[in-house]
């Protein structure tokens, strides 16, 4: 049984892409208006597919209940298939871009996160075929990329911290079993010199 949380984890992430669909949506006509029909660079934001990330939910929860998988092991294979999954769309987006009106300036697929330019219509279609889950002003890009780059780098900063905290456990488990053993061989030495002991006092009363 788990309490729950790494559930509630799990389908916070599978939720994301609907919370910057509606974000997408309430910013699409400021971001991409103009005259002409084409639009400056705008960031876009694309996740993972919704079935995909529901899959791997419950995966992960069924490897946990039936015991074959920590907790700490859930969370790390759930951000690492999230990661690929992420990566996975770009790669998908920016290769199906070629053959739309969509050009892609700048990209980093492992954060789901592209600078794009093309025209209103293109870029409409894309949210609405769910091609692509946000879309932000372009000069923000750079500002997101930074803020997943560091949100990854504190979540291997705390992967190692538990990783080191586990190797420290092991470590004293292994030097308390230590000591348990040099005690018991002690107390058998002991019991080993007071029966040689013994035995030499009763062969000197026989002899005498």
């Amino acid at each position: 049984m788990t309490d729950g949380h790494p559930r509630r984890a799990f389908l916070g992430i599978a939720g994301t892409g609907v919370a910057a669909s509606l974000a997408g949506c309430s910013q699409l006509e400021a971001l991409t208006q103009s005259d002409d029909g084409s639009s400056d660079a705008v960031t876009v934001a694309v996740s993972p597919d919704r079935e995909e990330l529901k899959r791997l939910n419950e995966e992960i929860q069924t490897a946990v209940q039936s015991g074959n998988m920590t907790q700490q092991e859930a969370q790390q294979r759930a951000m690492k298939e999230q990661r690929n999954l992420t990566e996975e769309a770009a790669t998908e987006f920016e290769d199906s871009a070629d053959d739309s009106d969509i050009s892609v300036e700048e990209s980093k697929p492992e954060y789901g996160l592209l600078r794009v330019t093309g025209s209103d219509e293109a870029i409409m279609s894309a949210l609405r075929e769910g091609e692509i889950s946000g879309i932000y002003p372009g000069d923000q890009y750079d500002a997101f990329v930074q803020q997943q780059q560091q949100q990854a780098q504190q979540r291997e900063m705390l992967r190692r911290q538990q990783e080191e905290q586990q190797n420290d456990s092991a470590e004293n488990e292994s030097d308390a079993g230590n000591e348990t053993d040099a005690g018991t061989d002690t107390d058998g030495s002991d019991d080993g010199n007071q029966t040689a002991e013994n035995e030499s006092d009763a062969g000197n009363e026989t002899d005498e």
